[in-house]
């Protein structure tokens, strides 16, 4: 398959591996897609997986393209809490969540990195869908807050979230929202439960 034949169906293809490749041409080589790489044609992002290298990746294109390489999973944690406006500032590469083994990819844009968390707590994200080729499944204010506090243990105090500079006014509705005690009620666990009173206590303080 010669490359501006595959560009044809590159837009269905906003990430791709060799798999998907020979899904188009049972006869593709790997050896040809190392080619269209040293040509300069794609990029590789991570996790065996390509994107053109026209294709213009913004955050919300990176958070589909960390959805796809490694699922299931969902934008979470850090960048899901600076995607909400808690965290003042964009966090350099992806944060996410899976069923699967914690792992992480280094890519161009940055580190994609993956916490594991158990099937029964992979749940609380949305569907954002910017446009016909992006869409990406991230956690909702509730589950981000929830995620971040389940596995950061040292959180312990007001000081501890004063120093993660995190913005009370984008929190101040979780006390009284029946969504997030629902959430961190499915998580049975104490030591979330604590470290979520301190930071009830950090946003009325």
């Amino acid at each position: 398959m010669k490359f501006r034949d595959f560009q044809a169906h590159a837009k269905n293809l906003p990430t791709f591996n060799l798999n998907d490749l020979r899904k188009l041409d049972p006869d593709f080589h790997r050896q040809q897609l190392s080619d269209w790489l040293a040509r300069g044609y794609i990029k590789f992002l991570a996790g065996g997986y390509y994107l053109l290298a026209d294709e213009q990746v913004d955050e919300s294109y990176l958070f589909m393209l960390a959805n796809k390489i490694y699922e299931p999973s969902y934008i979470s944690r850090e960048s899901a809490l600076a995607y909400h406006q808690v965290i003042p500032e964009s966090v350099l590469g992806v944060t996410s969540v899976s069923s699967r083994k914690t792992n992480q990819f280094e890519s161009e844009w940055g580190r994609l990195s993956y916490r594991s968390i158990k099937p029964m707590l992979m749940f609380g994200y949305q569907v954002v869908e910017r446009d016909r080729k992006i869409k990406y499944k991230i956690a909702s204010l509730e589950k981000a807050v929830l995620d971040y506090l389940y596995w950061n243990a040292v959180i312990e105090s007001g000081e501890d979230i004063e120093g993660l500079r995190w913005n009370k006014q984008q929190l101040l509705d979780l006390e009284d929202n029946p969504l997030f005690w629902k959430y961190l009620k499915i998580f049975n666990s104490k030591a979330l439960a604590r470290r979520v009173e301190v930071v009830l206590e950090y946003i009325h303080a």
